[in-house]
């Protein structure tokens, strides 16, 4: 280098606003690198933490196929509608213990009522729609704080679990298993108007974890739910699977306005030719008529005691869920059942 830009450089390096940019820049690097370590830990802390839960739930062991069913006759399919778990929330008489030991006694009262069933039919396959607010989520009310038992990330590992050991009690029992998930408006997180995109949903993520845990069991089918509205396909049956609160201010709609709503649907505004509609969210148990003899079915909670629902909307119900058996080559349901879980 000339002696003149040598000069040059010594004066750049004196020159006090190139000094003071200098540090500036320095002590931004040193600020970030201190910050991706920071994410790195916390990264790994949560990882951790999901393991650490999870294993404090008990070990996830492979799950042994039933014996075969060899009968000629024709089968039938168990259709499985599980909604509305409000994961960790507290009522009078309803907590996460209570919410796991009603859906686990669904669990072996589906059982039950397929061995009934199977004394004159096979029963080989089972369909699986969880129909969302598996969890109670934080951010639906002020005071939901204080309604509840685990926060966010302790509603992610339980429920998840919970999901994870139903549906091992199903591939226990069934020769097939398919699972359908639809989220719903208590996953929500952040509020109404947040910039948060509907699908990036605690249900979602609990239904994924579950589905992560399960991906080595290869007689179960369980696909990813980025939609709102979820297709359910039995052999020749077709079924939407909804959360509930797609129609109506605030979540809320009469049973008129859902039969009109179905009606529509089924006249083409939503292109599947689906026979029934299947919804949760108001945790009562109901059944409406639409176009062509198909019907809307309402399914209840596992919770109980909800004051909010009683004082605000009226609402009240027993927890229950529901079981129907499907015949898949005339494409109707053949039994329901509602399920009391008290």
């Amino acid at each position: 280098m000339a002696l003149k830009d040598e000069l040059e450089e010594l004066k750049k390096e004196s020159d006090p606003e190139i000094v003071e940019l200098r540090k500036a820049l320095n002590n931004t690097q040193k600020q970030l690198a201190k910050a991706k370590i920071r994410n790195d830990e916390l990264v790994i802390a949560t990882q951790r933490g999901a393991y650490e839960a999870m294993l404090a739930l008990g070990k996830v062991t492979p799950v042994v196929a039933p014996k075969t069913d060899n009968r000629k006759a024709k089968p039938e399919v168990a259709l499985v509608h599980s909604t509305d778990w409000q994961g960790s929330k507290i009522t009078t008489s309803y907590n996460s213990e209570v919410m796991r030991k009603r859906v686990l006694q669904f669990a072996d009262k589906i059982v039950h009522l397929t061995e009934l069933q199977r004394q004159h039919h096979p029963v080989k396959e089972c369909v699986v729609m969880f129909g969302g607010d598996m969890v109670e989520g934080l951010f639906n009310y002020p005071a939901q704080l204080w309604q509840i038992d685990a926060s966010l990330f302790g509603q992610f590992t339980s429920v998840s679990r919970l999901c994870v050991d139903f549906v091992r009690v199903m591939l226990t029992n069934f020769e097939k298993v398919t699972v359908v998930a639809e989220w719903g408006n208590h996953g929500r997180i952040g509020s109404k108007r947040a910039e948060v995109p509907k699908n990036d949903n605690v249900d979602r993520m609990v239904y994924e974890m579950a589905r992560q845990i399960l991906s080595n069991e290869k007689r179960l089918t369980w696909e990813d739910c980025p939609e709102d509205i979820q297709e359910v396909a039995v052999g020749n049956y077709r079924a939407l699977l909804m959360h509930g609160d797609e129609l109506g201010r605030s979540g809320f709609a009469s049973p008129a306005a859902w039969i009109a709503g179905a009606n529509r649907w089924k006249a083409g505004a939503h292109d599947y030719d689906f026979h029934d509609i299947y919804l949760g969210h108001y945790h009562r148990h109901a059944q409406e008529p639409i176009q062509k003899n198909f019907n809307l079915y309402w399914t209840g909670s596992t919770e109980s005691d909800n004051r909010y629902a009683r004082d605000s909307m009226a609402a009240s119900g027993m927890p229950s869920q529901r079981l129907h058996f499907v015949d898949p080559d005339k494409g109707r349901v053949t039994a329901q059942y509602q399920v009391w879980l008290d």
